[in-house]
């Protein structure tokens, strides 16, 4: 089994470059990952889906989130038009990004599929487990005038 640390890129030739440490043997390793297939219009769904589907590369890529693998892709891609490296993120950040606002119900289901797929990646990123040194046993939390406000719905009277 392989514990990831670090995912990058190079961008000649484009590469996906993994760092991980190898649980059996207990050494730090890098894999190299080409991808052949990125041209600077493909839609890096479905290589990162690809990528991951690999016998080859399963194991590894399994404990890496897409939206971070689609997000390296879309750095290579920028690269490819000509961007900087700091256009090319800004771009990606803006395309993995889901409005709050924004109503789901309205997207078709590969949209959806999509923007779980984001969620997923920021609520792991912030998740606080029991592990975690900032983790605080039962917790609780004021949040000020929240008896202040009264609706309707939540009376005490039972009818």
């Amino acid at each position: 089994m392989y514990a990831v640390k670090n995912c990058g890129v190079k961008f000649n030739p484009p590469l996906l470059l993994v760092t991980y440490i190898d649980n059996s043997s207990n050494e730090k390793r890098c894999r190299t990952i080409p991808v052949r297939k990125l041209k600077e219009n493909t839609n890096v769904s479905r290589i990162a889906e690809d990528l991951k589907a690999t016998q080859r590369h399963r194991t590894l890529l399994s404990s890496i989130p897409q939206a971070q693998i689609e997000r390296l892709l879309m750095m290579i891609q920028g690269h490819m038009k000509g961007k900087s490296i700091e256009e090319s993120l800004a771009d990606a950040k803006k395309k993995l990004y889901v409005d709050p606002e924004k109503n789901l119900n309205t997207l078709n289901e590969d949209e959806i599929k999509r923007a779980k797929l984001i969620m997923d990646e920021s609520f792991e990123s912030r998740k606080i487990g029991p592990d975690d040194p900032r983790y605080i046993y039962d917790k609780r939390v004021d949040y000020g005038n929240a008896e202040d406000k009264k609706c309707d719905w939540d009376s005490d009277d039972e009818a």
